[in-house]
C-alpha cells in the first residue's frame, strides 16, 4: 500500500471517529454532563428561619442529582415550615447549620398535638445520621386501664409496662432528671423544641469541590457525593483549573474542535 493511499486511510478512518463522536455528543453531550452543574444552582428556602440550604439538601422540585436522597426538604408555604421524611417518620425542620453540619429537628405529630399519633418509637437512618448532642427521651403510654389513668407521660425510656402500648420520643434536655411524669404543658415545651442531629454526607468532598468552583451533587451510579463542573470534565472529584481553564480542555483544545471538547474530555478522563 502506497503512502497516498495510507494516508487516505488515516484521513477516513479519522473522519469516521469524528462522525461517531459527533453523534454521541447530540445523544449524550450537554443532555448528560454540563447541565448537572447549570441545574444544580438552586438553594432551597423556606421562611425567614430555612434560607439558602445547599447539598446534600435538594428542594422536592430539584432535579435528583442535586441532592442525596435521603435530604429532600419540603416547604410548606402557607405556614413557613419545613419538613423531612427519615426512616418513614416526618420530621419539622427548625434549624439548619451547614458549617457544622447539624440541623434541629422535631417529630411533625407532637408539633400539631400534646401526644404523637404515629404509633412509633423515633429513630434515624444511622448510616446518614446521627444524634449530634444530648438529647432526652420522653415516653407516652397509652391504654393502661390498671392505674385508671388517661393516657400520659413519663420522662425516660420504659416499655408500655401494664399499658396497652408506648412510643419513645426524643426532645429538649429536661432540667430535672427524676424520671418522673411530666405535666402537659412542660411536655410540650420539651419535645417541641426538638432534638439535634448530625449529617455525614458531603464533608470535606463538597468543600474541596465548592473551592474549585464546583457544585456538589449525588452520582447515583456509585452512590456517593461527586462535584459538577462547568468545564470538562463536567463529572470529577473536584473543578481544578489551571489559569481559569480546564487541564482538560487545555490539554485537548489544540487538537479537535471546539465542539467537540466536552464529549473528548470525557472519554480522556475515563480512559485515563
Amino acid at each position: 500500500m502506497n503512502s497516498q493511499s495510507i494516508s487516505r486511510f488515516s484521513f477516513l478512518h479519522l473522519l469516521f471517529t469524528i462522525t461517531l463522536l459527533i453523534l454521541f455528543q447530540a445523544r449524550n453531550g450537554s443532555a448528560y454532563a454540563d447541565d448537572y452543574y447549570r441545574t444544580c444552582s438552586n438553594t432551597f428556602s423556606c421562611g425567614s428561619t430555612i434560607t439558602g440550604i445547599r447539598y446534600p439538601f435538594r428542594g422536592p422540585d430539584d432535579p435528583p442529582h442535586c441532592g442525596h436522597p435521603g435530604f429532600v426538604l419540603i416547604c410548606d408555604a402557607q405556614n413557613n415550615v419545613t419538613n423531612i421524611d427519615i426512616a418513614s417518620m416526618k420530621y419539622r425542620v427548625l434549624e439548619i447549620d451547614q458549617t457544622n453540619q447539624t440541623m434541629r429537628i422535631a417529630r411533625e405529630d407532637v408539633m400539631e398535638a400534646a401526644c404523637p399519633r404515629e404509633m412509633m418509637n423515633t429513630t434515624l437512618d444511622y448510616s446518614i445520621f446521627n444524634y449530634a448532642a444530648e438529647c432526652a427521651n420522653f415516653t407516652f403510654l397509652y391504654g393502661c386501664p390498671d392505674l385508671n389513668l388517661p393516657d400520659f407521660s413519663y420522662a425516660g425510656a420504659r416499655g408500655p409496662g401494664i399499658c396497652n402500648a408506648s412510643v419513645i420520643v426524643p426532645g429538649h434536655v429536661t432540667g430535672t432528671g427524676d424520671g418522673g411524669f411530666l405535666n402537659g404543658a412542660r411536655l410540650v415545651q420539651e419535645i417541641q423544641q426538638g432534638f439535634l442531629i448530625s449529617w455525614k454526607i458531603g464533608g470535606i468532598v463538597c468543600s474541596d469541590c465548592a473551592a474549585s468552583d464546583g457544585r456538589c451533587g449525588y452520582d447515583f451510579e456509585t452512590n456517593q457525593t461527586t462535584c459538577f463542573c462547568s468545564d470538562p470534565p463536567y463529572v470529577s472529584d473536584t473543578c481544578t483549573t489551571v489559569n481559569g481553564t480546564s487541564q482538560a480542555k487545555k490539554e485537548i483544545s489544540s487538537h479537535f474542535p471546539a465542539s467537540l471538547l466536552p464529549v473528548l474530555a470525557r472519554i480522556y478522563f475515563i480512559s485515563s
